[in-house]
């Protein structure tokens, strides 16, 4: 692990796959980074759902 303060960042270019894993439980995201390679982001359904919340609000924001 890094001690790094900096947060991890990256381009995401495309979505590969949406998945639940651990009984539901947990949603398991794949995404192509710009540089080709893949990362795997593991949510709770509550990180999920605020995540989902947040988004529609700053997307509503926009209109």
């Amino acid at each position: 692990m890094s001690n790094d303060a900096a947060p991890d960042a990256f381009a995401v270019v495309r979505v590969l796959s949406i998945e639940l894993i651990d009984g539901g439980r947990t949603l398991g995201v794949r995404l192509e980074k710009a540089d080709g390679t893949e990362v795997v982001l593991l949510l709770s359904q509550a990180v999920a759902s605020d995540i989902h919340l947040q988004m529609a609000a700053v997307l509503n924001s926009a209109d």
